[in-house]
């Protein structure tokens, strides 16, 4: 019976931490949103901008907050363009498409906007850019060649993936170790086995942070 109660224990844990974390994240979003709205209101748009992308970058899936956020840049957007207001109309842009690149992993999420907001930025860069730099070049070639760019999408170093997935394996198994061996039938400490799945555990979260970081 011990085994069971002790892997129950675990499950709760990790629902709990995963309940914890989801729950901070609605409420700062919603936080970030709720101050974009008030900047808004004052007529600070750029202040404004960058609580929404605050506001979308802190993701969660079916997250209304997210949501909100990105269709309040959108409307920022439009309404810079109308005012011909090109720095905000940029600001607007940019942080939309930083903030759904932010939330990027397997895959994008509201990634079908970013063409979109692309070919709109790549336009405005185009149109803003010192002349100057590239003389001669048309505002069509000029365009085309910031739309590039911005379409690219770089991936992590492989090496330092594996090396965070190393480390992420390695301070999950200690958790797991000392789960199932660090703990006696009553719960109590085993202190060999506990002390090696904290130094396993602390080496193996440091690796991971450093593969992330790099990564």
């Amino acid at each position: 019976m011990a085994m069971p109660r002790r892997w129950l224990l675990v499950a709760v844990g990790v629902a709990l931490a995963v309940v914890v974390v989801a729950v901070r994240l609605l409420v700062d979003s919603r936080g970030e949103l709720h101050a974009g709205e008030m900047s808004e209101a004052r007529g600070d748009r750029l202040e404004a901008i960058r609580h929404y992308q605050n506001a979308a970058r802190l993701y969660l899936p079916a997250s209304p907050y997210v949501r909100d956020a990105l269709e309040r840049l959108e409307a920022l957007a439009a309404a810079a363009a109308q005012a011909g207001d090109g720095p905000s109309l940029r600001a607007a842009l940019e942080a939309e498409r930083a903030a759904i690149l932010a939330t990027r992993s397997l895959y994008i999420p509201n990634g079908s906007r970013l063409p979109d907001i692309e070919r709109r930025l790549a336009r405005v860069l185009a149109a803003t850019e010192d002349r100057s730099v590239a003389p001669g070049v048309s505002l069509g070639a000029r365009t085309a060649w910031h739309l590039e760019r911005l379409a690219r999408r770089p991936g992590p170093a492989l090496a330092y993936v594996l090396l965070a997935l190393a480390g992420l394996a390695l301070w999950v198994g200690a958790a797991v170790g000392f789960c199932s061996r660090g703990l006696d039938a009553k719960l109590r400490l085993r202190r060999p086995h506990a002390v090696i799945a904290g130094i396993t555990f602390a080496l193996g979260l440091a690796i991971f942070l450093v593969g992330l970081r790099l990564a």
